[in-house]
């Protein structure tokens, strides 16, 4: 993983922002900023970390020389952001000692990295020794793979519409979003012909309608694969043919057929039915409440 492109806090733009956004007496006076301000700029600015991917971690190194573990505060942010800060402030001068050369940075310092997703931010450790820091992120555990669910569908059943009706195709595999605003599902019944009044109720419900005329419920499965995707999918077998009969025009669909849609993330996989009706499959998914607001989080890091 390229860390380089998901860091937040990029040392040389957090200089320039810096050396912008001076103080509201400097900007009234227009003075330009001192040696000692661009100085610990350039302190700030250069903080080298390295950053590696282990298969169960991720590690970041910087260096801190001259700085003990109470003068480095690690903490992470909300939305997953690791944020490392200090500050390292000059030796006192005794009398009659004066700087021949000085090259060692000081001043404040901060740096920034986005966590990756799988970073489990409640296992976090840092150590520092011998001027190196080396912050620790654990991993998550990769999800288990969910197996595809399937949905018992029901030969009979009342149900009041609120989707619009999505056409039957050509057999194939075809892949379609979801769009589940309440003027998306009037629009799509008017267009389908439809009656808009019906679309009502939608805040709670998804639900979508398939024309499968002569198929039977043990004909059609209903499917919910990995990545909340919906599967439609079964087979329309012609009629026997009788002696003597014979076709004069065949223009019913027959053969194979999948649709797939991809649910929305409100949507509740673990409650959805199926209902065959009058060679009308009707298939309702209940959507999740929507989830509390997130407060602002910060974790502290003790180093060791």
């Amino acid at each position: 993983m390229d860390f380089r492109m998901i860091e937040v806090d990029s040392p040389l733009f957090s200089t320039l922002r810096h050396m912008i956004d001076t103080s509201e007496d400097i900007d009234k006076s227009y003075n330009a900023p001192t040696q000692t301000y661009v100085r610990d700029a350039k302190a700030m600015a250069s903080t080298p970390a390295d950053v590696k991917e282990y298969p169960n971690s991720y590690v970041f190194v910087i260096d801190m020389p001259g700085l003990k573990s109470g003068d480095i505060k690690v903490q992470v942010e909300d939305d997953n952001v690791l944020t490392i800060s200090g500050e390292r402030k000059r030796e006192e001068e005794k009398e009659g000692v004066k700087y021949v050369r000085m090259e060692r940075r000081v001043g404040k310092f901060m740096r920034k990295f986005a966590l990756p997703e799988n970073a489990n931010t409640n296992a976090i450790s840092a150590v520092c020794q011998d001027g190196v820091l080396t912050v620790t992120v654990e991993k998550l555990p990769p999800p288990q793979p969910k197996k595809p669910k399937t949905i018992e569908n029901h030969g009979h059943g009342l149900t009041t519409l609120l989707y619009s009706p999505t056409h039957d195709r050509h057999i194939g595999g075809h892949r379609q979003v979801l769009q589940c605003s309440d003027a998306d599902i009037r629009e799509r019944c008017k267009r389908d012909g439809g009656d808009a009044g019906r679309c009502q109720g939608v805040s709670e419900l998804i639900r979508i309608r398939h024309h499968m005329p002569g198929l039977k419920s043990g004909d059609i499965k209903v499917q919910v694969e990995d990545d909340n995707v919906l599967t439609i999918s079964g087979e329309r077998k012609r009629d026997e043919e009788k002696e003597g009969a014979k076709y004069v025009r065949m223009e019913r669909r027959v053969g194979k057929f999948m649709r797939k849609f991809v649910l929305p993330e409100n949507a509740n996989t673990d409650s959805i039915s199926a209902v065959s009706q009058d060679g009308v499959l009707t298939v309702t998914v209940e959507k999740l409440p929507p989830p509390e607001p997130k407060k602002p989080k910060t974790v502290e890091v003790k180093i060791a």
